[in-house]
């Protein structure tokens, strides 16, 4: 063989160990990609997960509050309401009686 044959296969072989070095770099780099992305993949679903729970928790309590403000104004209308009734008075005047006495006697 020749000198310059022996060059080639040389330089050749030198290139064939590059690639595979190079091929073992981005073999490598990709792994440490795919592990980041299964790794942020996971954390966007515990977040969501976590979003989601947070969002049910202010939902019940928000609708828990809604409730015990409801049931708070109806005790107090009903309170308002009872103390009304309590003062409400009738004032009968003779033209009054004249018309209940009429109403019930009609009726007889």
């Amino acid at each position: 063989m020749s000198n310059t044959q022996e060059e080639y296969l040389h330089s050749l072989k030198r290139i064939k160990e590059v690639e595979d070095k190079v091929q073992l770099e981005i073999e490598t780099h990709r792994k440490l990609i795919e592990e980041k992305i299964n790794s942020l993949q996971k954390d966007l679903e515990n977040s969501i997960a976590a979003s989601k729970l947070q969002g049910e928790t202010l939902v019940e309590k928000s609708i828990e509050e809604g409730r015990f403000n409801a049931s708070k104004e109806a005790h107090k209308i009903m309170g308002e309401a009872e103390k009304k009734s309590q003062t409400i008075s009738i004032q009968l005047d003779q033209q009054t009686i004249k018309k209940i006495i009429e109403i019930f006697l009609s009726g007889m």
